[in-house]
């Protein structure tokens, strides 16, 4: 419903009485009691330099504001957020892809076999692919530019990855028949979705226990190969499990 623009100058009218009824009762009040004579209460000295003493000029009033600033630093500190891994502090820095993993695994064997392929290795470059401009039809040319040769090169060797398991294929007997491999907790523990390039699918038919909340070492043969699912991408790197090495106590 509108407003009238009487009922606006109504409100106008007792807005300004009030004002001025205002201004008349302040004219009428008279201070009470003797003023206060002497210098102001000071804080002790200690607080002295961390405080600013604010005198107003209408009155005796007197405003102590403490900062409380340390002296002992001369810049303020920085409080960075980040979450925890292992109980070890990481910045939270999207743009970083080399997540150090902490981790009790025994070295690696020299005469095992297998070459240690870190994750910063697979995930050191932009990676974007898509289904409906790489997954319809594959073409090599466009493949070579998205995956560089360093990575292509990778395919089919025997290597050792570690990282966290995300068990996908459980049987009956709660045996992993499939497991993505992560280089840290973030995406199972924080809903932080990886990079395309982020994760190893481990295929497993034998079974293998579940492993998860703790770094563990698969070892086997690496195949780097864009894989579809219906529409879906399932991922660039696949790994055949031949041996999963556990922390040790």
């Amino acid at each position: 419903m509108p407003v009238k623009p009487y009922s606006v100058i109504l409100v106008f009218l007792c807005f300004s009485c009030t004002e001025e009824k205002n201004e008349e009762i302040s004219k009428n009040l008279h201070p009470i009691g003797q003023p206060i004579v002497g210098e102001p209460i000071l804080p002790v000295e200690d607080d002295l330099n961390n405080s600013e003493i604010m005198v107003s000029s209408e009155g005796p009033e007197i405003s102590v504001i403490n900062e409380f600033k340390d002296l002992n630093s001369s810049s303020e500190e920085v409080i960075e957020e980040g979450f925890v891994v292992n109980g070890v502090r990481k910045i939270n820095d999207q743009n970083n892809t080399e997540l150090s993993i902490v981790s009790n695994l025994p070295p690696l064997d020299e005469n095992s076999g297998y070459e240690s392929l870190p994750f910063r290795d697979l995930t050191n470059f932009a990676y974007e692919v898509s289904w409906e401009d790489d997954g319809m039809e594959f073409d090599f040319s466009a493949y070579s530019k998205r995956v560089p040769k360093l990575i292509r090169d990778q395919n089919g060797l025997a290597v050792a990855v570690e990282g966290f398991m995300i068990p996908t294929i459980v049987d009956e007997n709660n045996k992993v028949k499939e497991f993505l491999l992560l280089p840290d907790q973030m995406s199972c523990c924080f809903g932080q979705s990886p990079e395309a390039n982020g994760w190893v699918v481990v295929s497993a038919p034998n079974g293998v226990e579940v492993l998860m909340d703790q770094v563990i070492r698969v070892m086997g043969n690496l195949t780097v190969e864009e894989r579809w699912d219906e529409e879906y991408f399932v991922g660039l790197y696949h790994l055949d499990c031949n041996e999963i090495i556990e922390p040790s106590l």
